[in-house]
């Protein structure tokens, strides 16, 4: 769960985009801007974990040559509704933008797309893919998963094979606030799946779900199980992740006004309902996140004293200047 922290310290958007492109560039990454802009949109929304936050963890990836800092990113299969990308051992992030221009373009001409990526890092969050799709009056969903068992078994004989895979759907709205679910598929937190089976089994099961189904359609789908991708093959150790991304034009079911109407109508209709005590009204997905991106693309981006430490700890190993000293 990610908490806005408290008493932090606040960094413009110009700043951290600074310090993070800088970063990349000095260790090598070829696509430093086009990741540096895909992490601060996940954090201006609030998803800490898998902003800037990361950039300590990918850069020495980077660096120990866990990840490719060049890759070559191309589409390997491709007909009118479907393709699928190769990223070629780099971070997962330029090879899922890939793939959601691609599905979203197969959208557009068709009515539905769909894209999968694979041999790649950890992609972030899912989000920021649904919402490239929403921006197209489109409905997207996202999920990315890894080969199950590929994590050895330590304290949690569920956690640590399965993990937390990311899961995005995106519904655009008109003049509201649209719906973004953005999420690991895990209903719970590392070491708690076997004390909450016998305290809540339905909810344990619907986790189970979700995480196996963003597995199988973010990594078996994407063909990670294929020799070439094996632990033994596999020249960049980290590339161990893939991503399933599927649109949807609206256009090809219903106008895009009527739908969008019918989503404000729906918003409007949640957010007059009598809050529940502490809170100050209902909303779907995606709201708080869509006021948190507005106040903080004015007011900076709060850094928590690990994630701002964690940053000048890798610039200072670097040389690169701290643009907030």
């Amino acid at each position: 769960m990610n908490t806005p922290p408290i008493d932090a310290l606040r960094v413009s958007v110009e700043q951290l985009k600074t310090l993070c492109t800088t970063l990349y560039r000095k260790a090598g990454v070829a696509d430093a801007e086009l990741i540096t802009d895909l992490l601060i949109d996940t954090d201006l929304r609030g998803v800490l974990s898998h902003g800037t936050q990361a950039t300590p963890g990918y850069i020495r990836a980077f660096l120990d040559g866990a990840l490719n800092t060049s890759p070559s990113v191309i589409t390997v299969r491709e007909d009118l509704t479907t393709a699928v990308v190769d990223g070629d051992g780099g971070l997962g992030h330029p090879a899922a933008h890939r793939a959601t221009e691609l599905a979203i373009n197969k959208a557009r001409q068709s009515g539905l797309g769909a894209a999968v990526s694979r041999n790649h890092g950890h992609f972030g969050s899912a989000g920021k893919y649904t919402r490239m799709a929403m921006q197209q009056d489109c409905i997207g969903f996202c999920v990315s998963g890894h080969l199950i068992g590929e994590t050895p078994v330590q304290t949690d004989p569920l956690w640590n094979p399965l993990g937390n895979p990311p899961m995005s759907f995106g519904i655009p709205a008109g003049n509201e606030t649209p719906l973004n679910v953005d999420m690991g598929a895990s209903f719970f937190e590392q070491g708690e799946y076997l004390s909450y089976f016998e305290q809540m089994p339905a909810p344990f099961f619907k986790s189970l779900g979700l995480v196996g189904t963003a597995l199988m359609m973010g990594g078996a789908l994407c063909g990670m199980m294929e020799p070439a991708f094996s632990q033994a093959q596999r020249t960049y150790r980290a590339a161990s992740y893939g991503a399933f991304i599927f649109v949807v034009d609206i256009s090809r079911f219903v106008s895009v006004d009527t739908f969008k109407n019918e989503m404000d109508r729906s918003m409007r209709y949640i957010h007059d309902l009598p809050p529940m005590k502490g809170t100050e009204r209902y909303d779907f997905p995606g709201g708080p996140e869509h006021d948190r991106e507005k106040a903080w693309t004015e007011a900076g981006i709060p850094l928590s004293d690990d994630h701002r430490q964690g940053l000048e700890d890798i610039a200072h190993e670097l040389r690169v200047p701290i643009p907030w000293r």
